[in-house]
This record gives C-alpha cells, sequence and structure tokens, in this order.
C-alpha cells in the first residue's frame, strides 16, 4: 500500500546534519511537499512516525548483489562463522545435505589470518569432507579461492600445470597444485566448470539477496561487476529477476564485466545505449547500466595488488593486470561504444595508470557519466588532486580498516602507510566526488558499519588508524546518500528528502548525527521505496 504522508518526522538534512520535525507528503512515488509539522489528521495510509528520524534511503556504489544473493546458499567461512579450517570441515559434513547444489559444495568468506591454523585451506583438507563431490570455497576477498581434488579433477588441471599468466597456484612440498587458486586467471580455471545455476534460481536468489539489502536500509544499489559469480549467468539471471515487473521495489545499477562484453554473443553489437535501454525498460525504470567493469590489481592482503613500494613483509609488488597502453586501447574501445569506465585498483601503481589511461583517453569520452576507479586503498594526495582535476570520480573501500587494518599494519602496508590507507580526509578536502564501501560480500553490507568506519577508523582490536584522515559524521553520511548520487549523476533524483525527489526513505530509531548514537543496523526501524514500505522490523 502506498503512503500518502509522513507525519511527525524528523527529517535529516544531509548537507549540514539539521534535523526538521516535519510532515512529508507523497505523491506517485516521488516527495510533492514537505510541510513544518502541524496537527494533522491521521488517515488509513498515512504513517506517523512519532518523532524517529527520516532519512532519505542509503545508496551503495559498490557491492556485489548477485554473489552475495548465491553465498546466501553456500556455507558461511566467515570469521564471524568460523574459527579454523577443522572448523569448516566439519560444517560442511554438518551442512552437506542442505548446502549441496547441483552436485557441489561451495563455501564463502574464509579468511586464513582469521583462522587458528593461520594458511589457506587446501585440497587436502576439504578431502576430509569429500573426495567424491567437488568443493570450491570462495575466499572473502573474492580474489582468489580452494578446491578439493574432485574439483580439480573435473577442471582437468593437471598437479604439475603452470601458473596462468596474472594469477598463480599454491603448490606443496613437491611442487604440485595443492588447489589453492590466487587471482581470477586462476579462478577462471574452477568458474569454466562449475554448473550453470538457472537464471529462475539465480533470479531467486537475488529476491532473497535484495531484501538483505533493503533490512539495512538501503534503497538502491550498484552490481558491481556482472559475471564474476558465474559469468554470462549472472546477467542472465540479472535479466529474469527484472522481467518480474511487479516486484521492482528495489534501484538497481548493473556493471558489467569488459571480457563478458568483450565475448559473449549476448552482447554482439550492443552499445552502452542499447543495454541501458534494454534494463531500464525491463524493469520499469528501477534498474539502468553502470558502466563496464576492469581490473587492474588485485588484492593487498593477497600480495597481489600493484604497489609502488615494496610490501610491508619485504614482497615485491605485484605488476598491474594490464600494462598502461593495454588500458588504453580498452578504454578506447569502450568509450567509443558509450560506456562509463569503472576500473578497479586496489593499489596505488595500479590507480596511477588507471588515472593516466582515463587523461590519455579522454578525448573519445561520449557518456556525461563520471568514470570511477575502485577502492582506492593508498592512494597518494597526488593522485586524489589529478583525480579532481580530471573530473574522476572513486569509492574507498573504507570497511578494509576494521576488518583487515590490523594485519595490514603488520603484514602488508606497515605503521606508516596505513596511517593514510582510505585517505577519506584528503578526498573530502579535495572536493573530489567519492563514495565509502563495503564490497560485499567481501565484508557485511551495512551503510550504518561503513560510516562508522569512516568515522572512527578502528581496527577489530580497537585501534585507531590515522586520526588525519578521519570524516565527521555529516561528511561520512553524506557518502552513502546525497554524494552517491552524485557520483551515479542521480542527485536530481535520490540522495535527499526534497520536492521532487524519489520517496526512498530508511527510518532510523535515533538520530545518526548524535555523537552518542551508536552506528549500527540496529537503528533501521523501515525502508521505504517509491512511498511503499519495502521492509519493516
Amino acid at each position: 500500500m502506498s503512503i500518502k504522508k509522513i507525519t511527525n518526522a524528523n527529517v535529516l538534512n544531509v548537507e549540514d546534519g539539521s534535523v526538521q520535525l516535519a510532515t512529508v507528503i507523497i505523491s506517485d512515488g516521488k516527495i510533492n511537499a514537505i510541510n513544518e509539522q502541524t496537527d494533522l489528521i491521521v488517515e488509513d495510509k498515512d504513517l506517523d512516525l512519532q518523532g524517529q528520524f527520516l532519512s532519505p534511503g542509503f545508496i551503495d556504489t559498490h557491492s556485489h548483489l548477485v554473489m552475495y544473493s548465491n553465498f546466501r546458499r553456500q556455507l558461511n567461512c566467515s570469521p564471524e562463522n568460523t574459527k579454523s579450517i577443522e572448523e569448516i570441515i566439519e560444517k560442511f559434513k554438518e551442512q552437506k545435505d542442505e548446502i549441496l547444489r547441483d552436485g557441489w559444495l561451495r563455501g564463502y568468506g574464509y579468511n586464513e589470518f582469521e583462522l587458528q591454523e593461520g594458511r589457506h585451506p587446501n585440497r587436502f583438507d576439504l578431502d576430509k569432507v569429500s573426495t567424491e563431490i567437488p568443493i570450491y570455497i570462495q575466499h572473502s576477498s573474492a580474489h582468489m579461492g580452494t578446491v578439493n581434488t574432485k574439483a580439480l579433477e573435473i577442471m582437468k588441471l593437471d598437479l604439475d600445470a603452470p601458473d596462468p599468466k596474472g594469477g598463480s597456484f599454491e603448490r606443496d612440498e613437491n611442487g604440485q597444485i595443492n588447489g589453492v587458486l590466487f587471482e581470477f586467471p586462476a579462478l577462471d580455471k574452477v568458474k569454466a566448470v562449475l554448473p550453470d545455476i538457472s537464471a529462475g534460481d539465480l533470479a531467486e536468489d537475488i529476491k532473497g539477496g535484495v531484501y538483505d539489502y533493503q533490512s539495512r536500509g538501503i534503497t538502491s544499489a550498484t552490481e558491481m561487476c556482472v559475471s564474476l559469480l558465474n559469468g554470462i549467468n549472472d546477467y542472465k539471471a540479472s535479466l529474469k529477476y527484472l522481467e518480474d515487473k511487479e516486484e521492482q521495489d528495489f534501484r538497481i545499477r548493473f556493471a558489467i564485466d569488459y571480457k563478458l562484453l568483450l565475448n559473449d554473443p549476448m552482447f554482439e553489437n550492443e552499445t552502452a545505449d542499447s543495454i541501458r535501454v534494454k534494463l531500464e525498460t525491463l524493469s520499469n525504470g528501477f534498474s539502468t547500466l553502470a558502466g563496464a567493469k576492469f581490473f587492474n590489481d588485485g588484492s593487498i592482503q593477497l600480495h597481489t595488488a600493484s604497489l609502488r613500494e615494496p610490501y610491508y613483509d619485504g614482497t615485491p609488488s605485484a605488476d598491474t593486470q594490464f600494462t598502461l597502453e593495454e588500458l588504453e586501447k580498452l578504454f578506447i574501445h569502450f568509450q567509443k561504444l558509450g560506456y562509463p569506465l569503472i576500473t578497479h585498483a586496489n593499489g596505488d601503481k595500479a590507480g596511477e595508470d588507471v588515472i593516466k589511461a582515463y587523461i590519455n583517453t579522454s578525448n573519445y569520452k561520449k557518456t556525461k557519466q563520471m568514470h570511477r576507479v575502485e577502492h582506492l586503498q593508498i592512494a597518494s594526495l597526488e593522485d586524489i588532486q589529478e583525480m579532481t582535476k580530471n573530473n574522476i570520480g572513486g569509492s574507498f573501500f573504507i570497511n578494509h580498516l576494521y576488518y583487515f587494518g590490523d594485519v595490514h599494519k603488520n603484514t602488508f602496508l606497515g605503521p606508516d602507510r596505513v596511517i593514510n590507507q582510505e585517505p577519506v580526509r584528503w578526498a573530502e578536502d579535495e572536493g573530489m566526488i567519492f563514495t565509502i564501501h563495503s564490497d560485499c560480500p567481501v565484508t557485511d553490507i551495512s551503510p550504518l558499519d561503513s560510516i562508522r568506519f569512516a568515522v572512527e577508523r578502528k581496527t577489530r582490536s580497537g585501534e585507531t588508524l590515522g586520526n588525519t584522515q578521519k570524516l565527521t559524521r555529516v561528511e561520512a553520511y553524506k557518502k552513502m546518500t546525497i554524494d552517491a548520487a552524485r557520483l551515479n549523476q542521480t542527485d536530481d533524483l535520490e540522495g535527499s528528502i526534497e520536492v521532487g525527489k524519489y520517496a526512498d526513505f530508511v527510518v532510523l530509531t535515533e538520530n545518526p548525527y548524535d555523537e552518542k548514537t551508536q552506528l549500527s543496523d540496529s537503528l533501521v526501524n523501515r525502508t521505504i521505496v517509491n512511498g511503499k514500505t519495502v521492509y519493516e522490523k
């Protein structure tokens, strides 16, 4: 049922952090008027907030909704759920019948630094679960994973096979592959043999994932790499999900893997405009194209990110995925087809090359949408200044500070570099258009957690990393609302509570700007999209 007006609402002004007691009038899914609160007659289609806080819905600009949605039906191997390799083995055995899907056992989210054994599970460990059923577990970074011996047989991967370009295999004392796969060229070997997930089944998974997002107050999200889970089946399932027009109550922007766009027959003769029209038409305007997605390096905690200096533990920096010339060639091709460009760069060397390639190919840019650099974990002030000057947007992986800050300080980046990891203060002061993100399912999806991490910059152990890079609550809150809309260039329609914008809201039980308020998902009481309640606690 559509809401006609919301009364007794403490309306948040995301620009300045002020609060106004007001009544919000809704018509045709948009905000028609915002009136000073008076004694109004409450009708059947009215919502009386009784002083709760009305915020614009949160806008997630970088996560993997399709992958997360499917992971909900796999074994959760995250540090919050499993503490050791032995526990992973036992939980697989206990839940085998429940999570067996299309002949495979799957898991996700393990982090070797949080496991008691302090290493990756390998094929010898997973063979203890089964030698007859193939098993695949994806690492929390999503840049690597591990398989059992049966999976290697199905992959037809000889134990003495050489490493693929841009990836590698971990090996045992005899030099043979032990089942641990690093980076996408290695992961592609297992992805090639994973059973196709039917579009209908994965579309149903997506519905469940969307509801989880809505329960965190999210009304709009960017699926940051269509194909990351199951190749072209990600795209087919997304289309299937969008076909049900009556179910559309969540705004999704789809970034599509450039390799899919280049190589799959479904995209032959397609342009950015033709895909955009298809998505918007199919979804009644709830979904659209975000752009073409590229990866220029890997993950810091896997030593596969490309840094300007060696890692703190002495490991040499990894190479970028592309040379500058290769990047420019790709970027020219996709800009001619009208695509906004979105490129993963965790390391500062990877980011430097992406920024250069964007600038060097800017004459080919056809879209008004900003090109973006994703993660930017150790970008320099000069990098940020160059991005700002050239109208390049970005999103910082702020959750990394909490989940991986301790290990980055002690192992990968060291105490000096980690001070300016996720340099959001520099970006804010320079006037760069940017957001913060969780990269879910790499870390948990929670806008309020991400805001808290940007404000506090605390690690799991409670240590504060980089006081000089903190954002204020108002600044951090903008990154999940109006600044996210600015990055998406949808700030005329969403991101703040103003007349003419979508009636997309999250109702919070306490004022998130109050220093006494603990920022967490427990604040979310209701989520509203287009004037309709889609989640209620």
